[in-house]
């Protein structure tokens, strides 16, 4: 709709231009002006639509950088490009300070996530909620179930922006291929 508006107020700009005219003005000046911008609008049109002619939007135009699912369907699919079902992260720093979140697939496949961040006063127990915030997360890491602990361990701190002084880490990992992996120092 912001694309027909533009195009009829390009047109309207060269009618102006040629109703009240110069007179010196050559025609066939005015004639390519028009042409130049009708051909502008209908390229910038065409560059903000898919194949579907459904217009895209700016997130989508730099590569959809913040994924976001909607509900368990989206939930279910952005797991699937995940190499593991589950992922718990405990991490204590001494007295009422623990880092736990999780995210877990059930066996009918719906998507549970949790957050409980006692460093950052948040707590969310909104399964989608919960996963929006911690998907790009979980997606930057890169465990494989040959992954030894140490880079497990800077991986999570890393990512997941901690600090190294903990009193207790503790993260387990179930893979898409049911093998369960516990990582603990």
């Amino acid at each position: 709709m912001k694309k027909i508006g533009m195009l009829l107020s390009a047109l309207l700009i060269v009618i102006f231009l040629a109703a009240c005219g110069d007179d010196g003005a050559d025609e066939d000046s005015l004639e390519d002006t028009a042409q130049d911008a009708i051909e502008d609008t209908l390229d910038n049109n065409e560059e903000d639509h898919n194949d579907d002619g459904e217009e895209q939007t700016d997130e989508n135009e730099e590569g959809n950088t913040s994924e976001e699912a909607s509900d368990q369907d989206d939930m279910k699919n952005m797991m699937d490009e995940l190499n593991f079902d589950e992922i718990e992260i405990e991490i204590s720093y001494g007295k009422d300070q623990e880092y736990e979140v999780e995210i877990e697939r059930h066996s009918n496949g719906d998507i549970d996530a949790e957050i409980e961040d006692e460093l950052n006063g948040e707590d969310i127990n909104d399964d989608l909620e919960a996963f929006n915030k911690l998907y790009p997360k979980v997606k930057q890491l890169d465990i494989e179930q040959d992954t030894d602990k140490e880079e497990v361990i800077k991986q999570v701190l890393d990512i997941f922006e901690l600090d190294d002084d903990y009193e207790e880490f503790e993260v387990e990992i179930t893979f898409n291929d049911g093998t369960k992996l516990s990582y603990e120092d």
